[in-house]
């Protein structure tokens, strides 16, 4: 607290509501706590009074969810805040019923009412954050004038998810209201300690169905017959001949802000046999231009319509025209030409139907596997209220992604397989149960008064009842919670704005995220309803499944995530963050990679093939604890490495071979000298002799500690990793400057580097800096040129981002990484001269095209 300021970073489930409550009891003053959902603020009131109110002593002398009467510790919503301090009147929305019918929301009217007076004079001393990584903008506003209004107060925050990804400014706003980190928890950590559970991330494909493969093949089909109507279009041609960059009237640094616009140009006029100036393509650096295609079309058309329409000397009414063909063609969305990847037709494919069946298999897998200790949540996206009059009418169809769609889909395949599945519906507007719990959750709730039970759809009331509460209904997530971990329900289905953040149910066993966000700190904390440890199974291990689309077989065959599906891409992104076991190796680490099960080419056998194999190894629970404990057993201590690999091609040799000379020169003049003092005497040779026997056998001695630490393609990745971690301290970009740069070796041609010690922040900041540095040359402000004439590969390096801002960085950086990497000029590239060097680079890179470098994180042990 010397800095007024706590900062915990710790993973979900691992206790932060407890851990915060007993920060505000020893700061002995009266506390707000900011809570982002209604959910979470009723959580944070039960753990106080089961945890921390002594016997006998009345909730409400202490306790308040009202902003309008505060007490020892007032518990509410940003969304409150940020009403009161607006003086909103009206129905106020909240959080985590954003996708509930209006009627969710409460009336509020803060019109004549001021929160800080109010505040100031019920003495808050100490404001808590919860999760406040993710407020809308409005509502860090809110809070920003709140705090600097309450001078003075003490601020507890604490998260599961700081935005590490986010801008230097975004970042640097966080930290000014939050603190620097203070400690920061990591989920491997917890598992090791027993305060989470053993878990592992599985991955189910589908292809789309029939209908929706047909749609996928009309737009492709759509896409291929307008490149066939404007390669024949006469005016088309005519405003590209008559671009201003290829009549010389459009200097060459604006040709080049967009090199793969310009080739579109290119291959469009040699497609249709028109000449063009050979110094473009030469300007581009391509030997042999590609054939024409949809992805060039679509470059070519949105320079010519959007981008770079003044270039153009073309009609007004043909260019309205193209637009108007493209939209009726759905080719067109929001200004952007869509030829090869439609948004409509990938969120088709996000929004799969294929993915029902993927839920009814992962069910009943996992039903076969656990019996009557199955508790299994179904997260998704939408409630379809509408489909309410489909439950238990057999006929009616339930294909649609959605709360009530899926508990009808599923009630139906356990009547057909006289399964006893017992599934349940819990969402902020509707509640479902099976009839036999009826009397568990009167006996949770207390009175009977507070609940009505109905018919759900046309179910019989002996199957299912339908629950609406009297009044406020937010103690019946509780109830419905509690019967849940009893098992009166196996399989619960709910969506992610109600359960998928602070809901608490240690008993959850297996997860199915069929909700289609690709943010990480949403999917992570929706994970984290699935990894606490449960005290009535001290065992518990705990399977998250992941649901993924592919796009049909001939386009999944490419090696491109994006062209594999959208949806693949986004569960690359959740699967970076994710620290999970490896499914083969003895290892922690991030990303996809880890499912080492998951490999191209993505055809029918094969998918068939994966899926059937992540169902095998769901069902080794046991080995799954025991992989675990081999995994974490190794370390003492453990730190959370964002480790780079580094292809051995691109690290240069530069800094070796300038150290190898120079030891060579000092050498030669030190035997020179020896040769001298050898000579008949003479004071002023024999002088001369001695003054460089000193000056040689000194340069010597420098010399060759610097040629054994590049002597190795290792010790030279390790000194590049040294010049950037200098770089960095000195531009004052590490928060904590007690850590050093690591490498490893596993392969004779890949090697990694990685920051040990510091901040999360400063190993990711590390880690980009380290991967935009070795990254192929594209459209860089700042590069790294050899000196040399003959340049190879190796000759070309990026000045990471965040040093390119300004010269003064960029040349800063150049000068801290030459005792590490030799002789390189630091050059400007939006001039002519640094466009040719940066061109020259460029073809390089062309040259090839390998992935260069790859970054995880992984599970070290901790630096002493």
């Amino acid at each position: 607290m010397a800095d007024g300021r706590i900062h915990i970073v710790a993973a979900p489930g691992s206790g932060k509501t407890t851990l915060g409550i007993e920060l505000i009891r020893r700061q002995k003053e009266k506390a707000l706590v900011l809570v982002p959902t209604v959910t979470i603020r009723e959580q944070w009131i039960a753990r106080i009074r089961e945890a921390f109110l002594c016997e006998g002593v009345e909730e409400e002398v202490y306790l308040s969810q009202n902003l309008r009467e505060p007490k020892e510790i007032t518990v509410a919503t940003y969304q409150a805040l940020h009403s009161a301090m607006t003086r909103f009147r009206g129905r106020e929305e909240t959080e985590s019923e954003k996708e509930e019918p209006v009627e969710a929301g409460q009336e509020v009217d803060y019109s004549g009412f001021d929160l800080t007076a109010v505040m100031k004079e019920t003495g808050i001393g100490v404001l808590c954050l919860d999760e406040c990584h993710h407020l809308r903008n409005e509502w860090w506003k809110a809070l920003e004038e709140f705090r600097r209004e309450m001078k003075g107060l003490r601020v507890i925050a604490l998260t599961a998810t700081p935005p590490y990804d986010s801008t230097p400014a975004m970042w640097t706003k966080y930290i000014d209201m939050c603190g620097e980190i203070d400690e920061e928890i990591t989920i491997p950590e917890l598992v090791k300690e027993g305060s989470l559970c053993p878990h592992q991330d599985y991955v189910y494909f589908n292809y789309p169905t029939s209908e929706e493969e047909k749609e996928w093949k009309k737009f492709q089909e759509r896409s291929k017959a307008m490149l066939q109507t404007l390669m024949e279009d006469g005016e088309l041609l005519n405003a590209v001949r008559g671009h201003k960059g290829l009549i010389g009237q459009m200097e060459e640094e604006l040709l080049l802000s967009d090199p793969a616009y310009l080739s579109s140009i290119l291959i469009y006029l040699q497609s249709k046999g028109v000449p063009f100036p050979e110094r473009l393509q030469r300007l581009l650096g391509a030997k042999r231009l590609p054939k024409m295609d949809v992805g060039w079309m679509e470059r070519l058309l949105q320079g010519f319509l959007y981008h770079d329409a003044e270039s153009y000397l073309c009609d007004k009414m043909y260019r309205e025209m193209l637009e108007d063909r493209l939209k009726r063609q759905g080719l067109l969305e929001k200004k952007k030409v869509i030829l090869t990847t439609s948004a409509a037709v990938e969120k088709l494919l996000t929004n799969s139907l294929g993915k029902i069946n993927s839920i009814r298999k992962i069910v009943f897998h996992e039903y076969e596997t656990m019996g009557e200790g199955l508790r299994l949540l179904v997260l998704t996206d939408y409630i379809r209220r509408e489909c309410e009059g489909i439950l238990g009418d057999s006929g009616s169809d339930v294909n649609l992604l959605g709360v009530l769609p899926f508990f009808e889909m599923l009630r139906r395949e356990s009547a057909k397989r006289q399964a006893s599945l017992r599934l349940g519906v819990l969402c902020g507007s509707i509640v479902i149960i099976p009839a036999e719990a009826k009397e568990a959750l009167l006996q949770e709730i207390g009175e009977a008064d507070r609940v009505a039970f109905g018919r759900a759809g046309s179910l019989s009331e002996a199957e299912y009842l339908k629950v609406t509460a009297v009044g406020e209904g937010h103690f019946l997530t509780a109830a419905v919670t509690a019967i849940f971990s009893k098992g009166y329900i196996q399989t619960l289905i709910g969506t992610k704005s109600l359960l998928g953040e602070g809901w608490d149910s240690p008993c959850v066993n297996a997860l199915i995220l069929a909700s289609f966000v690709g943010s990480f700190m949403l999917s992570n904390q929706m994970r984290g309803r699935a990894i606490r440890v449960w005290k009535d199974n001290p065992d518990k291990t705990s399977n998250i499944w992941h649901l993924v689309c592919l796009k049909p077989q001939k386009e999944a065959r490419k090696d491109s995530e994006e062209e594999i599906s959208e949806d693949f891409r986004l569960l690359g992104r959740r699967m970076e963050q994710f620290l999970g076991l490896h499914d083969r190796e003895e290892t922690i680490e991030s990303g996809i990679q880890r499912l080492s099960v998951i490999k191209p080419p993505f055809h029918k056998p094969q998918v068939q093939s994966i899926n059937k194999r992540m169902l095998e190894m769901s069902s080794q629970r046991s080995c799954l604890k025991q992989r675990w404990e081999k995994a974490l057993v190794i370390y003492e201590a453990m730190e959370v490495a964002v480790e780079t690999e580094v292809k051995e091609t691109f690290v240069t040799k530069v800094a070796f071979f300038d150290a190898l000379l120079n030891l060579v020169l000092a050498i030669g003049l030190t035997m020179a000298a020896t040769v001298l003092l050898l000579l008949p005497v003479n004071p002023v040779l024999t002088f001369a002799g001695y003054f460089l026997v000193v000056i040689g056998g000194g340069w010597a001695m420098t010399r060759f500690p610097k040629v054994f630490m590049l002597g190795s393609p290792l010790r030279r990745l390790k000194a590049f990793g040294e010049g950037i971690r200098r770089a960095m301290e000195e531009q004052q970009m590490l928060a904590e400057t007690r850590c050093k740069v690591e490498t490893e070796t596993f392969s004779p041609e890949v090697h990694t580097l990685y920051l040990s010690g510091g901040t999360g922040r400063d190993k990711a900041l590390f880690a980009q800096c380290v991967h935009e540095f070795f990254t192929a040359l594209d459209n860089q402000r700042y590069i790294l040129v050899k000196k040399e004439k003959r340049r190879g590969i190796d000759s070309f390096y990026a000045v990471p981002e965040c040093f390119a801002r300004k010269k003064e960085m960029a040349e800063a950086f150049a000068k801290c990484m030459k005792p590490y990497i030799g002789s390189y000029d630091c050059v400007y590239t939006r001039n002519e001269a640094g466009r040719k060097l940066l061109l020259e680079g460029r073809v390089k890179a062309l040259a090839n095209r390998e992935e260069r470098c790859l970054s995880r994180k992984k599970v070290k042990g901790a630096l002493e």
